[in-house]
Parts: C-alpha cells; structure tokens; sequence
C-alpha cells in the first residue's frame, strides 16, 4: 500500500497556552457544589449554579450563560487538539502496524489507537475511530478552519463535520474547499453553512457531483406501508425529483384551500392528505397550480444553486428543467433601485433584496430571505423610506421580536445591520453571518 502523501506546508501552529492542561479548571473545582468557582477566559471568578445561588439580574446571567458557553467550547478544542497530537506522538506498539484513518493526504496512524483513544473518552471503537478520521482530515485537509477552530471562532462539531463532508475528495479538493469556506464559515448558522460547503464540494469534484445527482434520481420511490396498530390509516412515503415534488407540493396545497373554502375544517396536514387521496381517484385542482422553483446561475460557474435546496451541476440542468417553463432574469444591478412612496415593497425591489441577502438578517439567523417579511430598518412610520438601504428580510419570530419584544436594530451602512438585545448582548449581521460585538 502506497504511503500517505504529506502536504508541502507543515501543519498549522500548535494550540496557543490558553489552551494547555493548566488552564483548563480541574475536575473538582468544576464540581464543587454544582459550581463553577475560578476565572473564566471572559470574566472575573463567578459562582455559576443551573438553576440556583444566581444573581436576580438576568442580564448577568446572558453573561454567565456566555462564560459556561465559552469554558466548554474550550474544553472541546482542546479535546480535538489532543487527538490530533496524540496521532503524531503515539508510537507503534509491538507488532501493530500504522494504517489509513482519514481522507487522501492524512497521515497514518498506529492500528490500535483508536481503541485506547474510545477508552478514555468513553466510546467504542468505531465511533473513536470516525471521530480521528474527522480530526484528521480537520488538521491536514483544511488549515484555514483548523486554525479558525483553535482561536474559538467555530463550534469544533461544526468544523469536524465539514471535514467529514469532504472526506471523499481528493487532497486538492479539500484544500479548495477549505480555501473558499474556512474563513467564512464562522458567524454563519449551521443550516448556511452546510449549503455552502455542499456547493464548494460539487464545484472541487463536478464530475462525482454529477454522478451523485445521478444516483440519488435513480433512488426515486413511492411506497405505501401498513402503520402499526391502526387499520384507518397507511403511511406514504416517496422520493421525487426535485421539480416533480414541487409541483405536487403546490398542487396538494391548491387542493387544501379548496377544501377549507368549501367547509372542510379540518387542519390542513389533513386536508393536505385528502386532497392527494383526491388526485389518485383523478380529481384535480380548479385551474393549473404553478409551482415556482428559483435557479441561481452565475457565469463561468459549473455550479448552479436551487434555491431552499442546494447546489446542482450545471450539466445536470437539461434533465432538472425538462417539462419546467424557464423564465430567465437578468442579474440585478441594486444601484438602478430608486426608493417608492409607499409601505408595501414592490416585487422587484423584493427580489433585489432576496438576491443579496438569501436569509433573515437576524443574529445566526437562517430562514430564507424568500420566505421572510421586509422590514423597514426605519419604520415607514417614522419617515423611513422603502428602499434596499432601509429594508433588510426577517423571519416572523425575529420580526416580532424587533417590533414587539425589544429588541433594537439599525443600518449603520447598506447591508450592515446592528442589532442589540434587551439583555445587553450586540451583533452585526452581513449577508457572510453574525459577528458578535461589544456592546
């Protein structure tokens, strides 16, 4: 078996001293009455209790809730780095030999060793052996998102798992990602994030995209089963292509309304699921419904977005957009945008905003822009005008929370939105995630 290719550049710096044993509190001092009782890396010595002995100010306990946070994600980082260490430093025992763990460009490690590592963290073999495969695909395959863990930027279960991601690619193709995601990924929520890095793999490896896309069309099924216990119901399960599973989604939910105007008071997941028992007795909807798939495509690339469903190669677009009617939209210039006398915006103002901003600008925020209301950052109450500058998308619940629960927001600048909580806690928001800020 061939040996391991190493990377040209060495690995990145070791974890700086914040992160030695000697700074992480001991066992009993973490335990001691069910408080934590020393420094922590943002605050003087606090007495932190769930549920008891806490102050009554309940912004010092978003402060606390900061400090807990940050001690364990510490803790975390230095757990990934001793693995990462403990590969490099442990020797080959008797007639163990030194195997492959990670992807293509990690080195080797001793046979046995995730055995010793299961034991001492209390896991088996196989979950040990998966979780120095991330590790090491983390520390050698992607140098940007190593280094932006060790300085507590991102979650380490978030970085692992993007190096779990990019396991099946080639060397090359994990450092491109890293290169295009490692320094962005921090700030952006989960549900973003995973995207993102979906759409950099199909763009390092198109061919294997490809032929994912492939696969996964050639797994297309509906079945119906028995459910357990009742003889009134069955369950149905299908998958679908993409624009197929919209069109019936939409239809389902044509069908739906028809049934509440016309009586039926059922919930709608009920009717949901009468009206698809309609379409297999061949009752159809009144009229056709439209079912509206938005494809992102910009020049040279060989990677499209579906959007509110991720990347797709774009030599796979004949097939997805066969039987589908294509309006094309040119790409849109914000600065021909000129601000309207009115509350309501307009849709092509609308979608200005959806392109440059994809999802709610609220803290780590994740739904869709698309699907989001408007808000005018300056009340139109209060002379704000209904422009891009002074309108950013928010999910109802952040909505309600600005309007209603305290929560301040302004504009400092176009696509720059601050926010403060009524806890004291600041952030700014760009369409590459939240920052967190002293407020």
């Amino acid at each position: 078996m061939d040996e391991p290719r190493v990377p040209d550049e060495p690995p990145p710096a070791r974890l700086p001293d914040l992160f030695t044993p000697h700074d992480l509190p001991p066992l009993g001092e973490v335990m001691a009455d069910g408080c934590l009782v020393r420094d922590t890396p943002m605050g003087p010595p606090r007495a932190v209790a769930p549920g008891y002995g806490l102050p009554e100010d309940p912004a010092d306990h978003i402060r606390q809730l900061q400090e807990v946070e940050a001690l364990a994600r510490f803790a975390e980082i230095r757990r990934v780095a001793l693995v990462a260490d403990l590969v490099e430093a442990a020797p080959v025992i008797e007639r163990e030999e030194r195997v492959p763990c990670g992807g293509d460009g990690t080195p080797w490690v001793p046979e046995f060793l995730a055995v010793e590592i299961g034991g001492a963290l209390g896991m088996g073999e196989v979950r040990a052996r998966l979780f120095v495969s991330d590790t090491l695909d983390l520390k050698w395959r992607h140098p940007r998102l190593w280094n932006r863990m060790v300085a507590g930027d991102i979650a380490p279960w978030q970085a692992l798992m993007v190096a779990r991601m990019c396991h099946a690619l080639a060397w090359d193709g994990a450092l491109r990602v890293d290169a295009a995601t490692g320094d962005v990924l921090p700030g952006l929520a989960w549900a973003r994030a995973k995207r993102l890095v979906e759409g950099e793999i199909a763009a390092a490896d198109p061919v294997a995209a490809v032929e994912r896309e492939r696969a996964r069309l050639n797994r297309r099924v509906v079945a119906v089963a028995v459910r357990p216990g009742t003889t009134a119901a069955m369950n149905v399960f299908g998958v679908l292509d993409t624009a197929d599973a919209e069109a019936l989604d939409e239809t389902l939910g044509q069908m739906a309304a028809e049934l509440g105007q016309s009586g039926d008071e059922s919930d709608l997941d009920t009717r949901r699921a009468r009206a698809l028992g309609l379409l297999a007795r061949g009752v159809l909807p009144a009229g056709r419904p439209v079912a509206r798939i938005y494809l992102h495509v910009w020049a040279e690339s060989t990677v499209a977005r579906v959007e509110g469903h991720g990347p797709l190669p774009v030599d796979e677009l004949p097939g997805f957009l066969s039987g589908c009617t294509v309006r094309m939209t040119r790409v849109i210039d914000q600065r021909e945008s000129v601000p309207v006398d009115a509350y309501e915006v307009p849709e092509s103002m609308r979608e200005q905003l959806v392109v440059a901003q994809p999802v709610e600008v609220a803290p780590y925020g994740s739904v869709p822009a698309r699907s989001s209301d408007m808000d005018h950052t300056v009340p139109y109450a209060r002379g704000g005008s209904t422009e891009p500058d002074n309108l950013g998308p928010l999910g109802r619940r952040a909505h309600r929370a600005r309007t209603h629960g305290g929560y301040r927001l302004t504009q400092p600048a176009p696509g720059l939105w601050l926010w403060r909580t009524p806890l004291g806690q600041a952030f700014e928001v760009t369409n590459r995630g939240t920052r967190r800020v002293v407020a």
